[in-house]
């Protein structure tokens, strides 16, 4: 079958490489949720590990194949940002081969969500996969992940373990519950976001004219890139 472009579909294909990275997967659940499982690469792998299979695919032929080859499998022939989760089991593991163009997305509603309780492991864009390493100069990706999760990038992939060839590198890339409590997120998100709208001026000229500005304090005259999420958070709780 044919990876169809408009849906972003790169079909994974290294054997070796490939049961590297289910290796790599901690089995705390009975349940794996596989995202864009496409060809079935994976689904044959992660069969052996896990008691439970739901696979989540948009694209219709490859759902009906894949019922065909797996009829233990549970399949929703759905786009994932549009699937709702309540569907799902209150604990699985998430993993998917991405596409590019929605991973960032995808990997959000997981994050965000009540079933996000175990880590979950994707291949993603290789440039993406660092904007989410929570390492300084800190970016809006990385801190409003931080919020929810600890990403830990497991192993770069190269162009040459799919077909079609992608323009560009991938990672394999673990994300992880990290237990935060934040108590007003959505202002949280509201703040970063603020403060990120000239990342090359200081705190103090983004958010004039915010009520954050008189939460400042000594980050005043900090870029925004400097702050960690405990930092926004100090702001936050001192615009109050």
């Amino acid at each position: 079958m044919e990876a169809k472009k408009s849906l972003g579909q790169n079909f994974f294909i290294n054997k070796n490489l490939g049961d590297t990275l289910i290796s790599k997967i901690e089995i705390l659940t009975d349940t794996v949720v596989e995202i864009g499982p496409g060809q079935g690469f994976f689904t044959e792998r992660l069969l052996t590990l896990f008691k439970d299979m739901i696979l989540i695919e948009k694209d219709i032929e490859i759902a009906k194949q894949l019922a065909k080859i797996y009829p233990q499998a549970t399949i929703h022939n759905e786009d994932f940002l549009e699937f709702d989760l309540n569907k799902l089991p209150r604990e699985v593991t998430f993993f998917g081969s991405l596409p590019y163009n929605v991973s960032k997305p995808i990997i959000r509603k997981i994050i965000e969500s009540s079933h996000f309780t175990n880590p979950a492991y994707f291949i993603i864009q290789k440039e993406v996969a660092e904007k989410y390493t929570y390492i300084p100069p800190y970016n809006i990706l990385n801190l409003t992940t931080n919020c929810f999760a600890d990403v830990k990038k497991l192993l770069n992939v190269s162009p040459e373990a799919f077909r079609p060839r992608p323009n560009v590198n991938s990672t394999y890339t673990k994300f992880s519950p990290n237990g935060k409590e934040i108590k007003d997120i959505e202002q949280l998100n509201r703040l970063i976001s603020i403060a990120f709208k000239q990342p090359r001026k200081t705190l103090k000229n983004n958010l004039s004219n915010t009520k954050f500005s008189k939460g400042l304090g000594i980050y005043e005259t900090k870029r925004p890139s400097d702050l960690t999420v405990e930092n926004y958070i100090e702001i936050l709780n001192n615009s109050y």
